[in-house]
């Protein structure tokens, strides 16, 4: 153990060591949580947190993003602060995918605190472990949980994973997977029976591709004026716009972590931004479809039984009905929402899930690490600034008022005066 080591305790959660006695036997944590306490250091885990060199290039590029305060993706692992404690534990949950055992994580927060730079954090290690990752930001216009349709075509849209340094998108897992048979899903079966046929340049097997993509076919069944007419053609099961149709998109992304695992590749990894939009729908049957969408993810990233079976306690599409889970699901689902309060539903559907990381505000230690960083950065990208030390402590206690415990703002405010200083300097 050493000075200024981040490290976690099982009751107190996540510190900065800031003082050491009697040989190193105890340490004076600074927790997050505003606590100071002298514990054992046998009590303390070691967080590793990873560390990168910068360049001019890499600086600037850092800076541009700081100044709308985000992270580029390239530079995630590099420039994470403070959430070491949150990345261990969603490390451990991806290493258990990679063995095949699924779950879900909740990263709660208010705004400004880091959900989504955590949630890109954790789609960048996923990618680096070799995982099928899939990302959908959620929302009330474009993907809003009570249209599924949507919120599967953008998570299969954003469907990555990386094989021998190169990235591969959906079409290529389908590809992949292809070798493994099942001839008991109605809608991945037929896929996996016409692959072996698909030439990618013809524009009657793109239609097949849209369809499972999620896309609209409509216009190749109805326009006279389009290259050709489908009509019943493809021989394949219509998939759904309706709010009721959640059980389709949960047993084909129940299917496609089945086919994953067969691979070899572990599991299916779901990310999912900005959950808490769902009590932005005022409509009260729309709300409550988009909270049985989300129940039922849920509930198949946690392998339960029942819904193994057509199962009415979740809603079904009336048309042709599936379970919500095809055989054995390894899914892992990252959810990111701030704090709801008063909405009975969605309160009882986060009691489902029994891993939840609340993202506290930095603390001084924390914040001060951070600011330090962010000067290094600067001087990295511009070699000739220079900012003497009251000036630097100036800046740090404003940017801390400024921010009111918002990392975001306290990020953006601070590079904003490091470029008004730098340019009054010229």
């Amino acid at each position: 153990m050493q000075i200024d080591e981040i490290v976690a305790h099982p009751i107190f959660g996540e510190g900065i060591i800031v003082g050491l006695r009697w040989d190193g036997v105890e340490s004076q944590v600074k927790f997050r949580s505003g606590l100071c306490l002298w514990l054992p250091s046998k009590w303390l885990k070691q967080i590793a947190v990873p560390k990168g060199e910068l360049d001019q290039i890499s600086s600037k590029r850092l800076l541009e993003a700081f100044r709308l305060g985000v992270v580029p993706h390239q530079d995630i692992e590099n420039f994470t602060f403070g959430r070491a404690y949150e990345i261990n534990e969603i490390t451990n949950a991806l290493n258990n995918l990679k063995k095949g055992e699924g779950g879900v994580c909740l990263i709660e927060g208010v705004y400004g605190s880091g959900k989504t730079h955590l949630l890109e954090y954790a789609r960048h290690l996923s990618l680096r472990k070799g995982l099928v990752t899939a990302y959908c930001e959620l929302s009330t216009q474009e993907t809003p949980l009570y249209r599924p349709k949507r919120v599967y075509r953008e998570l299969l849209y954003n469907l990555r994973y990386i094989e021998n340094n190169k990235e591969y998108s959906f079409r290529d897992l389908l590809r992949m997977v292809a070798r493994i048979e099942i001839t008991d899903h109605c809608f991945l079966s037929p896929v996996l029976r016409r692959l072996k046929d698909i030439d990618d340049g013809d524009l009657m097997h793109e239609v097949f591709w849209q369809w499972i993509e999620g896309e609209s076919t409509k216009n190749y069944a109805t326009d006279p004026r389009a290259p050709f007419r489908v009509r019943g053609g493809q021989k394949i099961p219509a998939l759904y716009d309706f709010s009721t149709a959640s059980d389709f998109y949960s047993y084909i992304l129940t299917g496609l972590s089945f086919l994953i695992n067969r691979s070899g590749s572990g599991g299916l990894v779901i990310i999912l931004d900005e959950v808490e939009t769902i009590t932005h729908i005022w409509e009260y049957v729309s709300y409550s479809r988009g909270l049985n969408f989300l129940e039922g993810l849920i509930l198949a990233a946690l392998n339960t039984e029942e819904l193994k079976q057509i199962d009415s306690r979740l809603m079904h599409n009336k048309v042709r009905p599936t379970p919500y889970i095809y055989k054995e699901p390894h899914i892992l689902m990252i959810l990111a929402m701030t704090p709801i309060h008063g909405f009975r539903g969605i309160e009882n559907v986060v009691e489902l899930i029994k891993d939840k990381y609340y993202l506290r505000k930095f603390s001084k230690p924390e914040l001060e690490v951070i600011f330090k960083n962010l000067v290094n950065v600067y001087k990295c990208a511009y070699p000739s600034f220079d900012i003497e030390p009251s000036r630097q402590e100036n800046i740090y206690n404003v940017a801390q008022k400024k921010g009111s415990g918002e990392l975001r703002e306290f990020i953006k405010f601070s590079i904003e005066a490091f470029d008004w200083l730098r340019l009054g300097q010229k």
